[in-house]
């Protein structure tokens, strides 16, 4: 299954890791793959920071940030 694209901006909203979280919950329910969302959920909570966490998100979904 094609990975869904997320758009962000860190020096917005958008840049917020809750912010991105749901824009991924919501891409991945589409997709009906809210199991691999709640993995991704606590590798995120155990993330010592927030590059940490983007790695893993990134390996679930296409992260764009834009500028």
């Amino acid at each position: 299954m094609e990975k869904p694209t997320i758009k962000f901006n860190r020096r917005k909203e958008s840049g917020n890791i809750y912010y991105i979280l749901a824009s991924v919950r919501e891409a991945l329910m589409k997709q009906r793959r809210i199991n691999d969302f709640n993995t991704l959920w606590a590798k995120v909570q155990g993330s010592k920071s927030y590059n940490e966490a983007l790695e893993h998100i990134s390996k679930v979904v296409d992260l764009v940030e834009e500028k």
